[in-house]
């Protein structure tokens, strides 16, 4: 999906790159709302695996701007996350992927706003924490989108949004948690 858009996906063409029999796939997932959820969720949890094993494997908390840089590299850059928000905004105006999509996001949005909190060292339970949680999901969500369409967008424009808003993180907070 995230090569052809979620407009010209199609079980023929999945059944044809993962070189199974549209019955065999139809076996499996019994529509193409069903193979799409499927798909989400295992994105999500394979999004969700990778930062925990991050959070392992790191001892120490990170800056806010650490986080940021941890969140696009680990999931607003990644090839499929705009993909990932054209099966959200679908799922808007078709309630059985919408009722799958949903019960997905609202586990993984939790997991993640945890994870957050975990990497920077706060509670979750503090209104600022949530605050910046929320906002730097908003901006990176816009610099990945912009990146997606626009004609003037570069690896260059992206690295600038991204020092600047890690510098209104640091005059915001100071660099500390």
């Amino acid at each position: 999906m995230d090569e052809v858009g979620y407009g010209r996906f199609s079980t023929e063409d999945v059944a044809l790159r993962a070189n199974v029999s549209r019955g065999a796939l139809t076996h499996q997932f019994s529509s193409r709302n069903a193979l799409i959820i499927a798909a989400f969720d295992y994105l999500i949890l394979s999004w969700e695996e990778d930062w925990l094993l991050f959070i392992e494997k790191n001892e120490r908390h990170l800056t806010p701007d650490e986080v940021t840089d941890f969140l696009w590299e680990k999931l607003f850059q990644a090839g499929n996350y705009i993909a990932s928000l054209e099966i959200m905004l679908a799922s808007r105006n078709d309630d059985e992927l919408g009722n799958g999509i949903r019960e997905i996001m609202v586990n993984w949005a939790s997991s993640r706003d945890k994870a957050i909190a975990k990497l920077l060292g706060v509670s979750l339970e503090r209104p600022e924490t949530d605050e910046f949680i929320q906002l730097s999901l908003c901006v990176l969500r816009g610099i990945a989108l912009h990146s997606s369409f626009s004609s003037n967008s570069t690896k260059e424009l992206q690295r600038s949004l991204l020092g600047k808003w890690k510098e209104m993180l640091v005059a915001t907070y100071g660099g500390s948690r």
